[in-house]
């Protein structure tokens, strides 16, 4: 059989179809490969094109009852397709679980069953619902995937998940491929539809591709552009990853006033779990930690310049919670009656029943206090997963949590910024101004037990910034956050080149950028390195590509300027050549990572000429970054991402002139900024209209003519 690529395969071809589904007590399968019709339901298959790109359609696929009502068990679409030398996308269940790019040598396997039970992890993921295969080549991807190869992209994306949880199934050695979609518990009427759709688009870039994808979820592209223009990039603190559970009034204060005296211009301060008696008893603070009460924290943050921001778990109880105690019928119960265990947080947490009138009166009266009451104006929204743990009342577990997101905009009524964590990932897109799109950081690299456990969803930096890395691209869906990053040498087991990979990551993907550390306890050149991130950078990523095992480049610019990062996050050295293109002179600037040796960021930059061919060396775990030189400007160390320091470039070549701008609220004291010079002569250089002393530098080994001026600020 005469197989065809991805997209010409999807447009033109009929895929076979399994449906499982019980009708009047009996359970009954049509699968068209043995049956050509079904006495209950039929399938329509529809191709909707796009007459201003050939590149791009819809599929539409339709189940109707003819008899009802009907409940579905089981829906799967089987396509045969060339993929066997494509590279897919996996997406996991929710933001936390692990995602990335694989091929027909890679698999996904399902947790542990003694670590499941050990640990109850598995209530986090899928593993208890969706059957993991485990066999090489076998991949499967959530809501969306696309398969690469060296030519072109091919992106499939559900416009459905409202109706349920989409998986992209392949057997890449096999050439297989299928849509299955999460359907038990979904109940249909007699003549009532199910209708899903997608869409199918062929490109290179992968920013074409989402950014027409996300036009579906906001409904228009004005309507994407505009989210687009209003999405801030944010940086701020939380408490966390620093005092977790045992955060206390005096911490935040302390912390507040630290910030306030070396005059960090950070946006949110953000007070995470640890605030609450108990797990659901939002309301009833600690007031032994918590002695002034919540609001108190909140006018505090605000005087100071910041946006408050507080932690809930809105849909999370606590076993040991009044409100358990007090109100069992608010609670989520399977169909014997039992209350559903929704996770192993906290010695155990229940879920809340979203449906439950009075339950839905509870988290009205909370959010009204906590926004209009306490006066938080950044809601951190966590284990929305709890939600949708099993289907009921005729409803798929990917239809609960869409209404759930749906519930949080009610409560909220646009009171404040949302940030999602512990979510299906789909069910947030263009609904919440922020998301999670990777697990929990941590201060230490993996946990090798869970690793291997194949705990997708594990506490760990690596598990981490592999998801972030290739979520990239969700930029148009919401805002992205990819957790937090360490700079702090105390209670951190992160290395230095960890720390700083984890540092750049996220600056350059994340639009929310947060920490932890007690920035009290910095040494000098941790100081240094946090003051270079200010102002927060604004990267355009291109793409995101693998050049070696768990090596990655990204490609992006910021200012107009280009700029690639090398990341290695495998365990061995790794040796590569920076770009060459042999059309365009260009060197590159490189500003490297000061924690290593702590040496300041004026002593430790470089540069190259890429004809030299000379060897790039990436250390176990270590980011390098390097800027294109393609006028006279060389680099600067103002900010981390050099050239994010200076807001405009004016190289009035002709009258030997430099005029430059600086950006405000540069954190940086003292730094240098370079330019190439022709034949030695110097240019005269105005830094916000001062003239400025030059310095020619005797000839780089990259064979560059240099000149720098060195700037000295008051901060």
């Amino acid at each position: 059989m005469t197989i065809q690529d991805p997209f010409h395969t999807l447009h033109e071809n009929t895929p076979a179809i399994i449906a499982s589904y019980i009708h009047k007590g009996t359970t009954n399968t049509f699968d068209s490969l043995s049956t050509s019709s079904s006495p209950h339901i039929t399938i329509d298959r529809r191709i909707i094109d796009h007459q201003d790109n050939n590149n791009r359609f819809d599929l539409e696929l339709k189940l109707t009852a003819h008899e009802g009502p009907i409940e579905l068990e089981q829906l799967e679409f089987v396509f045969h397709m060339d993929i066997e030398n494509t590279v897919m996308m996996a997406d996991g269940f929710q933001c936390w679980t692990h995602s990335r790019e694989l091929d027909k040598h890679g698999s996904i396997s399902s947790i542990s069953r003694t670590v499941a039970w050990w640990t109850q992890f598995d209530l986090q993921g899928d593993y208890n619902f969706y059957q993991y295969s485990g066999q090489v080549g076998v991949i499967h991807s959530n809501s969306y995937t696309y398969f690469r190869n060296a030519n072109t992209t091919v992106f499939v994306g559900s416009l459905s998940e409202s109706s349920g949880y989409t998986y992209f199934k392949a057997d890449i050695p096999h050439n297989r491929f299928t849509i299955y979609k999460d359907i038990q518990g979904k109940r249909l009427a007699a003549g009532e539809s199910l209708e899903l759709r997608y869409l199918v688009t062929q490109h290179t870039d992968l920013n074409v591709m989402w950014q027409q994808y996300a036009q579906y979820y906001y409904g228009s592209s004005n309507a994407l552009q505009q989210q687009q223009q209003q999405q801030r990039h944010l940086t701020g603190w939380s408490s966390w990853y620093n005092y977790y559970e045992r955060v206390t009034e005096e911490d935040v204060v302390r912390v507040l006033e630290a910030f306030k005296s070396y005059d960090y211009k950070i946006d949110v301060l953000q007070i995470d779990d640890g605030y609450q008696r108990a797990i659901g008893d939002w309301l009833d603070v600690d007031t032994q930690k918590f002695p002034r009460g919540m609001h108190y924290l909140a006018r505090e943050i605000s005087e100071a310049g910041y946006i408050p921001g507080l932690w809930l778990a809105p849909y999370a109880v606590g076993f040991k919670s009044r409100l358990a105690k007090e109100h069992p019928d608010w609670l989520l119960r399977d169909g014997k009656g039992n209350v559903v265990v929704a996770g192993p947080n906290w010695g155990g947490f229940y879920a809340l029943d979203i449906y439950n009138p009075e339950a839905r009166a509870y988290l009205q009266q909370v959010f009204d206090q906590v926004l209009h009451d306490w006066g938080y104006r950044l809601l951190k929204l966590d284990f929305i997963f709890a939600a949708a743990m099993i289907p009921r009342l005729g409803k798929t577990r990917g239809e609960i949590v869409w209404d759930a997101v749906t519930l949080l905009n009610e409560l909220t009524q646009g009171r404040a910024l949302l940030l999602g964590s512990g979510v299906p990932l789909a069910a947030t897109w263009g609904r919440l101004d922020y998301c999670r799109i990777s697990s929990d950081a941590s201060p230490f690299w993996d946990h090798t037990v869970l690793r291997l456990a194949h705990v997708r969803e594990r506490v760990a930096t690596h598990n981490a910034l592999m998801s972030t890395l290739h979520r990239w691209p969700m930029k148009h869906v919401f805002g992205t956050d990819p957790d937090v990053f360490f700079l702090r040498s105390n209670d951190n087991k992160l290395t230095p080149d960890e720390r700083f990979t984890t540092c750049t990551v996220n600056m350059i993907i994340g639009q929310l950028t947060l920490m932890s550390d007690d920035i009290t306890k910095y040494n000098a050149i941790e100081h240094q390195l946090y003051a270079s991130t200010f102002p927060k950078v604004h990267a355009t990523i291109q793409q995101m590509i693998p050049i070696g095992p768990d090596v990655f480049r990204l490609d992006y610019t910021c200012n107009k300027r280009r700029y690639i990062s090398l990341v290695n996050l495998s365990p061995v050295l790794f040796k590569t050549k920076l770009p060459l293109d042999e059309t365009v002179a260009y060197y590159f600037f490189e500003q490297k990572n000061p924690l290593v040796d702590q040496q300041g960021l004026d002593d430790k930059v470089a540069w190259y000429k890429p004809e030299h061919g000379d060897e790039i060396l990436l250390r176990p775990h270590e980011t390098r970054s390097f800027m294109y030189i393609t006028d006279h400007f060389a680099g600067s160390t103002g900010h981390f991402v050099p050239g994010w320091d200076i807001e405009t470039w004016d190289d009035q070549q002709q009258d030997q002139i430099i005029r430059i701008t600086l950006r405000k609220n540069i954190k940086t004291s003292a730094f240098n900024i370079w330019f190439t010079v022709d034949d030695g002569v110097a240019p005269t250089v105005f830094v916000d209209d001062t003239e400025t002393e030059v310095t020619v530098m005797p000839l780089d080994k990259s064979g560059i003519h240099l000149a720098k001026c060195s700037i000295q600020q008051d901060i």
